[in-house]
């Protein structure tokens, strides 16, 4: 298992460096359905996917109920989920009441054993030869 990353150019517009650099990213990938979780939490597991499912469900509704009351989810190793208010600044402490705010959010903030083991997995460069995908050749664009 690995991260596979691509390497693109960029166009730097602020900071001590501007200008055209190069970056490495996450190559894009299809994210992982909630049906491929049942599958393989099946897999590795005596339960059968009809518990599976009821187990993942419910976890997702006790998340909601806790995130609907205010409060944060801490899953030791795993990390931790907090409510967060994005709301618009007024003048008068009045004015500042339920209307104020814009949304509410859930931050994520990595545990430390996941963390590392994040850290510690290989990272690999990924090929770009992906059907309909055209690879930017500079060099012909720079050629009178």
């Amino acid at each position: 298992m690995a991260i596979e990353y691509v390497r693109v150019l960029r166009r730097i517009t602020s900071g001590y460096s501007p200008g055209e650099r190069f970056l490495v990213v996450k190559k894009a990938t299809k994210k992982v359905k909630i049906d491929q979780i049942y599958d393989d939490m099946t897999d590795l597991s005596s339960l059968s996917r009809g518990d599976i499912k009821n187990a993942i469900d419910n976890f997702f509704h006790v998340m909601g109920k806790y995130f609907k009351d205010g409060r944060g989810v801490d899953l030791d190793e795993f990390g931790e989920f907090n409510v967060t208010l994005n709301a618009r600044s007024v003048p008068t402490l009045e004015e500042a009441n339920a209307s104020t705010i814009k949304r509410v959010n859930v931050s994520f903030r990595l545990g430390k054993k996941l963390r590392e083991e994040l850290k510690n997995t290989p990272k690999t460069l990924g090929s770009l030869d992906v059907k309909g995908y055209q690879p930017r050749n500079t060099e012909e664009e720079s050629q009178p």
